[in-house]
């Protein structure tokens, strides 16, 4: 059996306007019903869960066959997340967008124009920052992002010796018991 290495990472759901731009369940998802085979070796090894108390992080695990190529597969998985599971998802989110980075453009032009209206300066703060937050996600569309650098481990999660022989050596008592009892009856039908 070939050794296994584990690489994790902690990702974070990108957040625009107060909510997540893709749900950590629609992501789990999309990888179990990818269909493109060249990807799919990399993703059927792609664990995601997400992190207790915690909206918008979840915990990234892929395995490779040392820990370098444990690494470069999680650095894949994130790329495939971002750029190929969801392809019909990010054209919807640009043009949702676009309708909102307008409809703030056009706030931001009526108040700075129009002397006489009031408008609270905390307000056009959070429309600035919104506007900020929505052109950096149409520039580089992106649905997690690397929140921790990518830890592999320096030892095989698999295969496990001890414990698989340790199997073996249980389940070999108990068929050697097995069969002892199998020839004893065998032995006691005979006799009667």
């Amino acid at each position: 059996m070939p050794k296994a290495y584990k690489a994790e990472a902690m990702v974070e759901v990108q957040i625009i306007q107060g909510s997540k731009v893709i749900d950590i369940s629609e992501i789990q998802e999309s990888i179990k019903t990818y269909k493109d085979d060249t990807l799919k070796d990399i993703l059927k090894k792609v664990k995601i869960s997400p992190i207790r108390n915690s909206q918008n992080m979840a915990k990234i695990e892929v395995e490779g066959t040392s820990p370098q190529i444990a690494k470069e597969n999680l650095e894949k998985a994130v790329e495939i997340i971002n750029k190929k599971l969801f392809p019909q998802k990010v054209e919807e989110l640009k043009k949702k967008y676009t309708i909102r980075l307008n409809s703030i453009n056009q706030t931001i032009s009526d108040v700075s124009s129009k002397n006489n209206i009031i408008y609270d300066p905390s307000k056009m703060v959070d429309l600035l920052t919104e506007k900020e937050q929505i052109q950096k996600w149409l520039q580089d569309p992106k649905f997690v992002i690397l929140a921790t650098d990518i830890q592999a481990s320096s030892k095989p999660v698999r295969p496990k010796p001890l414990l698989y022989t340790l199997i073996g050596f249980i389940t070999g008592i108990f068929l050697g018991i097995f069969v002892a009892l199998v020839l004893e009856a065998i032995k006691s039908r005979k006799v009667n």
